[in-house]
């Protein structure tokens, strides 16, 4: 069984709540016993600045050169060969993580991070590398920092994926996505469309044409999970995005996001968050708000 790791696993002081994780490559503290090949959970970008070697991503080799930009997304299989000769920098986060301080609208233009199925590696020239070093630079000095701020990070890391889906779009002719990243790309709008009011996957099935079963198996190959946890952790998002950023009282954001029972909104956040919604708009307050 090919194991699946999460960015927790790769510690490092430059982090953000696990949650986001900027690293030189040739520092990064492996988990022990790493298995090759394996996936993650988050979205991972490494620029090579030195090394030559072979990238395996979902059984295809692709042959590595210096200054290329590797993207992997959640779910992807990948294999890297002879990964100490590597040099560069790794810059992994969740969609978790884009979704605290962003709108939805906002992920969906970053097309690139989606097709990494299909193009999963660009080539940088000294314009690029310049201008992406630009933005890394200054997500490096806010995570060295005593006290970091994570909207800062969060709004250079935007800037950063524009930049980068402007370098791609530049470099690859327009094609048409393959049809099971295209399905996936769907559902993700539709989950932003009706979460709310819909948490039968059916429904979504229906609206793609296709089998609740056929939705559930490419939602799993692609994003690592299933269509169900999908709906649920989009509802989550919200959820904590309320918590933080509104007033409302609890029982309101509870009826708002659908839940009509108060009691299994709390439960199902506490098994998530390990911990209540009151208590964890509390803890947010005091991190992010100094409230």
């Amino acid at each position: 069984m090919i194991p699946t790791y999460k960015i927790e696993d790769f510690p490092s002081d430059r982090n953000i709540d696990n949650l986001f994780k900027l690293e030189r490559f040739e520092n990064l503290s492996w988990p022990k016993n790493l298995v090759w090949p394996h996936k993650h959970d988050f979205f991972e970008i490494i620029w090579v600045t030195e090394g030559t070697f072979t990238h395996t991503i979902d059984y295809h080799d692709i042959d590595i050169t210096t200054h290329t930009l590797l993207i992997t997304s959640p779910g992807q299989v990948h294999l890297l060969n002879s990964p100490e000769k590597v040099k560069g920098y790794s810059i992994s986060f969740t969609e978790q993580f884009l979704l605290t301080h962003q709108t939805q609208e906002s992920i969906f233009e970053l097309t690139f991070l989606e097709e990494s199925f299909t193009k999963p590696y660009l080539c940088l020239g000294q314009a690029a590398q310049n201008e992406l070093k630009a933005i890394i630079d200054p997500i490096i000095e806010e995570l060295d920092r005593d006290i970091k701020v994570p909207l800062i990070i969060n709004g250079l890391l935007l800037v950063l994926l524009n930049r980068i889906q402007r370098l791609m779009s530049k470099a690859h002719a327009v094609a048409a996505d393959s049809f099971q990243a295209l399905i996936n790309k769907k559902f993700k709008k539709l989950i932003d469309l009706h979460y709310k009011e819909e948490p039968d996957l059916t429904f979504y099935a229906d609206k793609l044409n296709i089998s609740a079963n056929y939705l559930n198996k490419i939602v799993k190959n692609l994003a690592g999970k299933t269509a169900g946890v999908m709906i649920r952790e989009r509802g989550l998002i919200e959820a904590k995005r309320m918590l933080v950023y509104c007033n409302l009282p609890i029982g309101d954001i509870s009826e708002q996001l659908g839940f009509k029972d108060f009691s299994y909104f709390s439960r199902q956040f506490k098994k998530q968050e390990g911990v209540t919604p009151a208590a964890y708009r509390k803890l947010m307050y005091k991190k992010y708000l100094n409230q």
